[in-house]
């Protein structure tokens, strides 16, 4: 059986926090429900092999659900990308992509296209799946 570490609702709130404390900008978590909802969403059923599959379909299931849950008052898709930058990390992977597709990073280009809902959930997994590497851990 694989073990695959998961994120709380509690990190995501912390890593808002920090986001907007950093940026001197108004931290509110609009409802830590809405946060759960979301990894629930990504993380469904609970347990490995989970609804979305490998570890690149959930981290993208993850960016995705987060950055549409509005959860916070400012810093969704900058949380949304580190939340699951970080749990690619706990299991070992990161992501690879271009760093200027139109003046910014991929990355930035499909969380901003995906908040405007011009990226599917699908959309979002397969850029994931398409753009994670193995660590070396």
């Amino acid at each position: 059986m694989t073990i695959v570490q998961t994120i709380t609702a509690e990190t995501v709130v912390a890593i808002n926090k920090l986001i907007c404390t950093d940026g001197d900008n108004r931290y509110q978590c609009h409802g830590i429900g809405k946060v759960e909802s979301a990894l629930h969403s990504a993380f469904f059923p609970g347990g490995y092999p989970f609804q979305h599959g490998g570890i690149g379909h959930i981290a993208g299931a993850l960016c995705f659900y987060l950055t549409q849950a509005h959860a916070f008052y400012d810093g969704n898709k900058r949380t949304a990308l580190i939340a699951s930058l970080t749990f690619l990390d706990l299991n070992g992977w990161d992501l690879k992509y271009p760093m200027n597709v139109d003046g910014k990073t991929a990355i930035a280009d499909v969380i901003e296209r995906c908040a405007d809902g011009k990226v599917t959930k699908d959309e979002m997994i397969t850029w994931f799946d398409r753009h994670k590497f193995k660590t070396a851990h």
